[in-house]
């Protein structure tokens, strides 16, 4: 992993709360760990377990606050109870970055209707399920 100068990070997020979504890797990862070294608390959602966990555990081994939450972003109660862990495990949430999503690398023509579902359940509905539940729990918080 890079390491930045101490002084790089202004602890802009100090005291926040965040929840990310397909923060396993690629670009959640890294906002993950960005977050984290800014002073946030952050819950690690995704639902590959293993990189999960190991996002989490790489923010705690650095002196971070994090947790990993697996979560189905597909599914109405498993956003719900990833939001609720969050709260009831970081203390609130201010911050969501909802940015689970998965791409199929075959022709239009060769796709079936089934993968079609499950890219759109993923890159669009779970954006509406995550913040269908986040927000009013962001809006208390101020």
């Amino acid at each position: 992993m890079l390491k930045y100068p101490e002084h790089m990070y202004r602890g802009a997020l100090n005291g926040k709360v965040s929840l990310i979504t397909g923060a396993a890797s690629g670009i959640g990862r890294a906002t993950s760990l960005l977050f984290a070294r800014e002073g946030a608390s952050v819950a690690v959602v995704d639902i590959n377990e293993a990189k999960g966990q190991e996002v989490a555990q790489t923010i705690i081994d650095e002196g971070g606050n994090a947790i990993f939450i697996r979560c189905d972003v597909t599914k109405a109660t498993s956003c719900q109870s990833a939001v609720q862990k969050t709260v009831e495990e970081l203390n609130g949430l201010h911050i969501l970055f909802n940015n689970a999503g998965i791409i199929r690398r075959t022709a239009v023509v060769e796709t079936t209707e089934e993968e079609w579902d499950q890219v759109m359940a993923t890159n669009v509905k779970s954006v509406f399920l995550v913040s269908k539940y986040a927000i009013p729990v962001m809006a208390e918080a101020g």
